[in-house]
């Protein structure tokens, strides 16, 4: 008889989620929703926020084919378009005021960065554009009882991703006509990705200082590592590129939002955002044009520190669904665009658009 009994109660034990009663909670109400915790910082350089730059920024030789570096004498637009396509929500447990403890998520992260200069006369605006996709990224969140200066902790883990590269087709064929060396590096790989956030700030209608730290580990080969390149179309001369050693980067972010005070209130919240993050500085040569000839510089493959820092307001709308926000935006360290990678010391100073959904 008991048998029996545990036989039916594992057998509609699935339909109590499906078909749940009044007071139970069913599994199902969370597909296809989703919670505002584990969303990337103002700071942070690829994500899947919505950013429309426009600032000054550096010449290289590489894609500017008329003049030398030099410091913010460019103006250029970067474009930032990514989504989180919700898959799965839910929050549950709750406190001794009856408010949720847990959070939990399952997001697609898609994003597209595009690098533009509509001011050069020979390049088209498109200069180089960087693809991410893979695939969906856990989020789980808990809070803090009380009043204390911690309000949660939240963990993001993103178990696969690819990133790729494309530089535009004016200075492939530029660098083809002129014989150089190495007309293309094939920036291709996959990667695993972890987030721990102190003081997500998940919606919070306050002034809160958030951290945050992560780090990502290259997962894939492509021979050379973070990259490849095709010896019978790619490389023009003798030339040995040694393979990476290096497979982590690692940053920092800090984020403070303001709700309350000067200049402040909860539609139009004040927002500084910095990063610090240790990034790999591929290890192949680059080359300048000296009279009539190529001449080759190499590079040892190294870690180099960049920042990155916004400082601005955003204007939710009246439902507090969406907000635009307006920031100053200055940049410094390797240039974050994969193909564009090998030039250290790339400034950029500029005004961003956000759009928050």
């Amino acid at each position: 008889m008991k048998q029996k009994l545990c036989f039916i109660f594992l057998f509609l034990l699935p339909f109590n989620f499906v078909f749940p009663s009044e007071n139970s909670v069913s599994l199902l109400d969370g597909l296809f929703e989703s919670l505002p915790f584990g969303k990337p910082f103002l700071s942070e350089i690829h994500s899947t926020m919505i950013k429309v730059e426009s600032g000054y920024s550096k010449s290289y030789k590489e894609f500017n084919l008329e003049e030398e570096a030099k410091s913010f004498d460019r103006p250029v637009v970067e474009v930032h378009l990514g989504i989180e396509i919700p898959l799965y929500a839910l929050r549950f447990g709750e406190d001794r005021n009856g408010t949720p403890k847990w959070g939990f998520k399952i997001t697609i992260p898609l994003s597209i960065h595009v690098l533009e200069d509509m001011f050069d006369p020979i390049t088209a605006p498109v200069i180089n554009t960087d693809y991410r996709f893979g695939s969906p990224r856990l989020g789980l969140l808990y809070n803090f009882e009380g009043d204390g200066f911690f309000k949660n902790i939240s963990f993001n883990w993103l178990p696969l991703f690819h990133e790729c590269t494309h530089l535009g087709d004016e200075i492939t064929i530029y660098r083809m006509d002129q014989n150089l060396p190495i007309t293309r590096i094939n920036v291709s790989y996959e990667y695993t990705e972890l987030q721990i956030t102190l003081n997500d700030p998940d919606k919070l209608q306050d002034n809160v200082h958030s951290f945050r730290f992560g780090a990502l580990y290259r997962i894939s080969d492509r021979g050379l590592g973070w990259f490849s390149v095709r010896q019978d179309s790619e490389i023009t001369q003798d030339v040995v590129i040694p393979p990476s050693k290096y497979r982590f980067e690692f940053y920092f972010e800090y984020q403070f939002q303001r709700t309350e005070g000067f200049l402040a209130s909860e539609r139009a919240v004040n927002v500084f955002s910095f990063e610090l993050r240790d990034r790999v500085r591929y290890g192949y040569p680059i080359y300048k044009l000296e009279n009539g000839a190529w001449v080759g510089k190499d590079v040892k493959e190294s870690m180099m520190w960049t920042f990155n820092l916004y400082f601005g307001w955003k204007f939710y709308s009246k439902s507090k669904e969406n907000a635009l926000g307006l920031f100053i935006h200055l940049y410094n360290g390797i240039n974050p665009y994969g193909q564009l990678r090998n030039y250290p010391g790339y400034p950029f100073f500029g005004i961003s658009l956000t759009y928050d959904f």
